[in-house]
């Protein structure tokens, strides 16, 4: 657990000299600020208005996600071909896992501020309901900053932030009915989708379905996650630092 710290504490001393924290300070804080302003004057109802800002951020995390990642792993290139995820930790379950950590609290300090500064400006909803829609933004996050991590370390950056276009177009193509049935199966529309029943849960709690909706797919989401990392670990051991395109 000691050399775990050790190495999260490089990472993020690494990350602290790069435009990687403000990148996930500044996008929520200023992606919040233009909505607050142009709700302030929008004729919308309230709650389409949360909505329609839950389903921007979470359909928007494919793009960023393959933008960050693909900029952390070109770092690890550029400073010596990998050498120090691969050679400089004893452990290279420790080296991954130190890197995914730190992007996921990364990703986390981002949504917090992107839903927090919104709630704060647009009281509306009650604070709980930000709060769980936080939560499932970031469980619906976590299986692409592992597959992305993942396409960068092989594939290099131009296929991990093209990757990212596609899967931001797939996100928003499912929040119309669309993907209805099939987006428990698409990892890039988990997190708008499960904003997005997070909503409809809120306003219709007698019905029940979109909470049952989350739940369907936090089944499928939770495992798919444990397993995607496991795979991703057992690959990322016997990795000799070659990427086959950049």
């Amino acid at each position: 657990m000691s050399t775990l710290i050790r190495c999260i504490r490089s990472d993020c001393y690494k990350f602290k000299h790069t435009s990687m924290l403000w990148i996930h300070i500044l996008i929520p804080l200023v992606t919040a600020a233009l909505f607050l302003v142009y709700y302030s004057v929008s004729p919308w109802k309230p709650d389409l208005k949360i909505s329609g800002y839950f389903e921007l951020i979470g359909a928007s995390f494919p793009l960023v996600i393959g933008l960050v990642c693909s900029k952390a792993i070109e770092q690890e290139g550029q400073a010596g071909s990998f050498q120090t995820m691969l050679c400089g930790i004893k452990s290279r379950t420790l080296a991954y896992s130190s890197k995914l950590i730190v992007m996921l609290l990364m990703g986390i300090l981002s949504i917090a501020l992107a839903i927090g500064i919104f709630a704060v400006g647009f009281k509306t909803a009650p604070s709980l309901m930000y709060l769980k829609a936080a939560g499932l933004l970031i469980a619906g996050s976590v299986f692409l900053y592992i597959l992305h991590l993942f396409v960068s370390l092989k594939y290099g950056r131009g296929a991990s932030i093209g990757l990212g276009i596609v899967e931001s177009l797939v996100s928003f193509l499912a929040l119309t009915g669309l993907g209805d049935q099939a987006w428990y199966y698409i990892p890039c529309t988990w997190s708008a989708r499960f904003a997005d029943d997070m909503v409809y849960t809120w306003l219709n709690p007698a019905k029940g379905f979109g909470s049952l909706e989350i739940q369907k797919g936090l089944l499928i989401v939770l495992p798919a996650s444990i397993l995607a990392v496991v795979l991703v670990i057992l690959w990322f051991r016997n990795w000799e630092g070659r990427k086959t395109c950049d």
